[in-house]
């Protein structure tokens, strides 16, 4: 028997909701898991992956050990459409396919909150693992060693401008650019924007998205590893079409909302930031509602 994990890519905090927001997007990572007798192969990933500190291999035998999942060995193959470090939550697929397929062998693989809860401790947040696993516009909690998750509805005609650079940036890297401590002023804005974009995104209110999504936590930190960041930012700000922009994850993926009737949009973005994307990708899509999806096979 196999199981077939597919897990959406996401994008995390939002602009203001560091460490808290993030939302499912439709592109995908699939892991196919096949249970051996004591042999262990990863298949599919790029080389440098293919060993005993692969990410889902991991997680895979932490959600063993938590659901009580015995086996000899597994077999795990990689199906990927999401690019690594690029703040579109690759490691949290790899993560939530791990532990997914340990509790599927186990006839357990719709305990979301169980799963929610491991893959957080493994993560150390949870902006990129709930709406990985819940679908949607997720918001987080942690308490103890827990994790309140509320998934949010979000205004249906919303599409998301995916902007992918040709180079990577570790999120170990653009954390350690981040201040230790922040003013009130700072923290009152962020805790301001975010309950903004939130409520802008629940109701369509437009207007209240390119306010929402400004950042004083994280943004301005990282903008400066991130080759044309400001100069993309600004024009992406200045485009009257475009609802809002902001740096998914810990980047250098940028993301800008679009309306769905806005369909020259990705065309009018390419044209407008010119040569700022030579070598970038930018691709619309939409969000994801279902979260991890797992098949027997």
């Amino acid at each position: 028997m196999k199981i077939r994990i597919k897990v959406p890519a996401t994008s995390a905090n939002l602009g203001p909701g560091f460490d808290v927001a993030g939302l499912a997007l439709t592109l995908y990572n699939t892991f196919i898991f096949e249970l051996t007798d004591g042999t262990t192969t990863i298949t599919g990933a790029p080389e440098q992956f293919c060993n005993e500190d692969n990410l889902t291999l991991q997680a895979f035998r932490k959600g063993a050990e938590r659901c009580g999942l015995e086996y000899g060995g597994v077999n795990i193959e990689c199906i990927s459409e999401v690019p690594h470090t690029r703040g579109l939550g690759s490691s949290s697929t790899c993560i939530v396919a791990g532990i997914v397929a340990a509790y599927a062998f186990v006839g357990r693989s719709e305990e979301r909150q169980e799963i929610l809860d491991l893959a957080t401790e493994i993560e150390g947040h949870p902006d990129n693992v709930a709406p990985a696993i819940f679908g949607g516009l997720t918001v987080s909690v942690m308490y103890s060693d827990k994790v309140k998750t509320l998934n949010i509805p979000v205004h249906n005609e919303y599409r998301f401008v995916t902007l992918i650079p040709p180079f990577t940036l570790s999120t170990e890297l653009s954390r350690k650019v981040l201040p230790q401590t922040i003013s009130r002023q700072d923290a009152i804005a962020n805790v301001s924007h975010l309950a903004l974009a939130v409520a802008s995104l629940i109701n369509g209110y437009d207007e209240g998205l390119k306010l929402g999504f400004k950042d004083r936590l994280h943004q301005p930190y990282r903008g400066h590893l991130i080759k044309g960041y400001h100069e993309i930012m600004r024009t992406l700000d200045e485009d009257p079409m475009v609802l809002g922009s902001y740096l998914s994850g810990a980047g250098p993926s940028l993301m800008a909302l679009i309306k769905a009737e806005d369909t020259m949009g990705v065309v009018r973005i390419k044209e407008e930031l010119g040569t700022l994307l030579d070598g970038w990708q930018v691709i619309k899509l939409e969000l994801d509602q279902r979260g991890y999806t797992c098949d027997y096979e």
